[in-house]
């Protein structure tokens, strides 16, 4: 499940043209550690899941679905 979130917020990234670090900035954390982030190399918290939805302006039951559509 956590693999499938991971791949919904990448794609999301990538279709809106933002950066990973504009993202991370948000997040108060360097690009490279938004970017292990992205590849499952650190956990994605519960507060950093929620600050991204709101990052993106996204109901955070969206980034769950199997079948994201962007």
């Amino acid at each position: 499940m956590t693999n499938q979130i991971l791949q919904n917020i990448r794609r999301l990234r990538i279709s809106k043209e933002i950066s990973q670090e504009a993202i991370a900035n948000s997040l108060k954390m360097t690009q490279s550690s938004y970017a292990k982030l992205e590849r499952g190399q650190i956990k994605l918290s519960l507060e950093r899941y929620l600050l991204i939805s709101i990052f993106f302006g996204v109901e955070k039951s969206i980034l769950l679905q199997e079948k994201f559509q962007i």
